[in-house]
């Protein structure tokens, strides 16, 4: 069952398509922060909210996505 507390790619590109709308004349660029954790299983462990978010504003809009990752440094 899913829950529409913990949907993140629908509202974006609702959002998204929403400016769109509003301005038409404008070219929507969305920036997604990403933590890259410094060990293989760490990346493993990760979360993959950057992903689901870049692939629905990319099936549901035409907005520049560009996914920034952020390498943490190893312990």
């Amino acid at each position: 069952m899913e829950s529409g507390a913990r949907s993140l790619g629908r509202p974006f590109a609702a959002y998204v398509r929403e400016l769109t709308t509003r301005h038409p004349d404008s070219r929507i660029t969305v920036l997604i922060p990403e933590a890259e954790p410094a060990h293989l299983w760490q990346r493993l462990l990760q979360n993959q909210r950057g992903a689901v978010v870049a692939h629905a504003l990319r099936r549901d809009t035409d907005a520049v996505i560009c996914r920034l990752r952020f390498r943490l440094p190893a312990d």
